[in-house]
């Protein structure tokens, strides 16, 4: 989700290049990816850095949902023609005040990338079955496994993680879904980053994880349908997603890593072991 989670696909997809160089090796293998943002800026078509030993490694139409398409003002105006948005929008005027003008991406606006992809999620959740049977194509395996990635203090993967966990949850209750959100602590936001709500947005989105985790967040569905925790949480991995990591730039020994390459590589290289709670 959101620029972060771009970040960490790119370093994922490269080390597939690398480790499986041929097509065929890397198409019979039972993983797709899915990079979902409110800018095309990780997509990488033509970049320089998705090259992998002369091969293009940038993502595919298939592996991107591109969640800006919508004009939100006319959004906004005809909130009516949208049922499954107006139990995140209460009050129309408001929520425009809130976003005003986006801009690039969702303007590091929390409520904007809620709203961007609400309005996007039934195209989320077809972008994830569609990916479940490339991947069920390729090992005849009926095994979930949902690895989500995002970073809490932009606008798009902040505003967009509590729906994203709970559209998969809906849509497989035997999934293993685990979560892996950033919460930058040293060296961020740079001067041209910061916008005044960098570390706002991480609070709030930590505050909601917590709570959806806790089984005590109200979440409306935004394909439709109401509200949705009643049936997504379960006691018995005490929560609506089975882990969810909460990672820094910055470790205990006060090594910094550079957070735009060197840790998305990290991260990519990540497996937790564990399906439970952190």
């Amino acid at each position: 989700l959101g620029g972060t989670g771009g970040k960490i696909l790119r370093a994922f997809k490269m080390r597939m290049f690398e480790e499986f160089p041929e097509f065929e090796d890397r198409n019979s293998l039972p993983v797709a990816l899915l990079y979902i943002d409110s800018t095309k800026e990780m997509m990488g078509i033509g970049r320089e850095d998705f090259n992998v030993m002369g091969k293009d490694a940038s993502f595919t139409e298939n592996e991107f949902l591109f969640i800006k398409s919508i004009d939100v003002p006319a959004l906004l105006d005809n909130i009516g023609n949208y049922p499954q948005l107006k139990a995140i929008v209460n009050n129309v005027q408001a929520v425009r005040t809130a976003i005003g003008s986006l801009g690039e991406a969702a303007g590091q606006k929390r409520r904007a990338g809620r709203l961007l992809f609400a309005a996007n999620a039934t195209k989320y959740v077809s972008a994830l079955q569609n990916a479940y049977n490339r991947c069920y194509q390729q090992s005849g395996n009926n095994t979930k496994i949902v690895h989500i990635f995002a970073g809490l203090n932009g606008g798009t993967g902040s505003g967009s993680i509590i729906d994203a966990i709970a559209q998969a949850r809906k849509l497989w209750d035997d999934a293993v879904i685990n979560v892996y959100a950033m919460m930058p602590e040293k060296d961020l936001p740079k001067p041209d980053m910061d916008k005044g709500r960098y570390y706002q947005n991480g609070y709030a989105a930590l505050n909601e994880l917590n709570a959806l985790q806790c089984g005590k967040l109200q979440l409306h569905d935004v394909t439709g349908g109401g509200r949705l925790m009643n049936d997504l949480f379960s006691s018995r991995i005490k929560g609506v997603a089975n882990g969810i990591t909460i990672y820094s730039n910055a470790n205990e020994n006060g090594r910094i890593v550079d957070s735009f390459e060197e840790l998305p590589k990290i991260v990519s290289d990540y497996r937790s072991e564990e399906h439970t709670s952190e």
